[in-house]
């Protein structure tokens, strides 16, 4: 969805004669619901299994996107409340998408496979991106922008009939009874989560700013790069779709390269956590070289858009790191911790995709409005991951981790300093 609103925006926005900042505004409000929806996924998914809480999400998010046209033909009246709540739906639904991949994944595979398994099922997104960036140009030519939205809806509610009819299938039972046996990786149940220990343990911190940054990457050039493109190459809506079909290409070669390459590494000895961060290091150093260079280049529009490309690419290296902490810090936890670092990582969503729209109508320079702030986070985010991140497994459940927080303790005595 978030490549189809990237590509259907343009002439939505030429109908409802909307400013840069008020499509950053629409595209934005994805992210509402978005944010939302990350900490109960997390919690749902391991409670109840990453193969139920995704059926119900898709269902969510495709019905949503088939409303979206219905709720853009109220614009015309000035109002865009309909538009954003139907947006923000979206996201509500695909919130809950990572948390129950990484549910599944946590259960079948191993330290030594999980790079792989990772790549593969996130690598998934830039087919994705693939398919909306070919299809959304010829359905915009053929039927008008409203189709993007009705196709694709609905045809997220038949592949979740598909998805209901597999998981119901008895040797898939069989194989997730086998995996929800698992002693490491067994469902929380009931109890309490020691959300007291996620908060104070750094290696969690450290990859709440990794999500972050990864993200605004991610969020900024996923709204923008066809408007960039039109910009910069001066291409029509069509040809410049296409030349957007580059960046996801490169995303998915290096998501085949990144993840058996981790886990080769690993197989032969090297600590997870040096790989983890080798992993990440390449995912952030690679893209602000881009970046760098693509701005230094700018008037040379063909090498500035091979550069944004390779940047994309490169990014995809956070497969093997990012994507696979959550496990290694704590299978058991690991739908939890991506909720929890993704619903930081949703920020970006929301604030810089506007940030870009409000920075492009101020500066009119690419270089200033969508570069800048990713090379700056990309450095940040790679010293803070090298400094703290780590693969060791963590104890979530010390009692001495989950004591309450001074805060809590001082609101339990009714905001007084002395003892009750």
């Amino acid at each position: 969805d978030k490549i189809n609103i990237s590509v259907a925006i343009i002439p939505m926005a030429k109908e409802f004669h909307w400013s840069p900042t008020v499509i950053g505004l629409v595209q934005s409000s994805f992210f509402y619901g978005y944010l939302l929806s990350q900490l109960p996924a997390g919690y749902a998914s391991s409670r109840f299994g990453g193969k139920n809480v995704l059926s119900v999400g898709v269902g969510l998010w495709s019905l949503s996107t088939a409303c979206i046209p219905i709720a853009a033909s109220t614009t015309g009246s000035g109002s865009l409340f309909f538009l954003f709540l139907s947006r923000a739906a979206v996201g509500l639904g695909e919130g809950v998408a990572p948390a129950a991949a990484t549910d599944l994944i946590a259960k079948v595979s191993a330290t030594s496979g999980r790079s792989k398994a990772t790549s593969f099922v996130f690598g998934g997104l830039h087919v994705g991106s693939l398919m909306g960036l070919t299809l959304a140009p010829f359905f915009i030519d053929v039927w008008g922008w409203e189709s993007v939205f009705y196709i694709f809806g609905f045809g997220g509610l038949l592949w979740n009939v598909w998805w209901q009819s597999i998981t119901k299938d008895k040797r898939v039972e069989r194989l997730v009874a086998v995996e929800d046996s698992s002693e490491s990786d067994e469902n929380i149940g009931g109890g309490e989560l020691p959300w007291r220990a996620f908060v104070r343990n750094t290696p969690v911190r450290s990859l709440c700013l990794v999500h972050f940054v990864h993200n605004w990457f991610h969020y900024t050039m996923l709204a923008w790069l066809p408007s960039y493109f039109i910009d910069t190459l001066s291409l029509p809506l069509s040809t410049a779709a296409k030349v957007s079909l580059l960046p996801p290409i490169a995303a998915l070669i290096v998501s085949g390269i990144a993840g058996p390459s981790a886990d080769a590494l690993i197989s032969r000895g090297v600590s997870t956590g040096t790989v983890r961060k080798a992993a990440q290091s390449a995912a952030f150093l690679g893209p602000a070289a881009c970046l760098t260079g693509a701005s230094v280049f700018q008037d040379q529009p063909l090498t500035s858009m091979a550069l944004v490309t390779l940047s994309l690419g490169l990014s995809s290296f956070s497969l093997a790191g990012l994507y696979c902490n959550h496990a290694d810090l704590s299978p058991k936890y690991a739908p939890v911790l991506i909720g929890a670092t993704n619903t930081i990582g949703a920020v970006p969503g929301i604030v810089g995709v506007v940030a870009v729209g409000l920075l492009y109508d101020k500066t009119e320079s690419w270089s200033i409005s969508l570069f800048a702030p990713s090379i700056f986070l990309f450095v940040v985010g790679t010293v803070v991951f090298a400094l703290f991140g780590t693969a060791t497994p963590q104890n979530f459940e010390r009692k001495t981790r989950n004591q309450p927080f001074k805060i809590e303790r001082w609101a339990a005595r009714g905001g007084h300093n002395g003892e009750s």
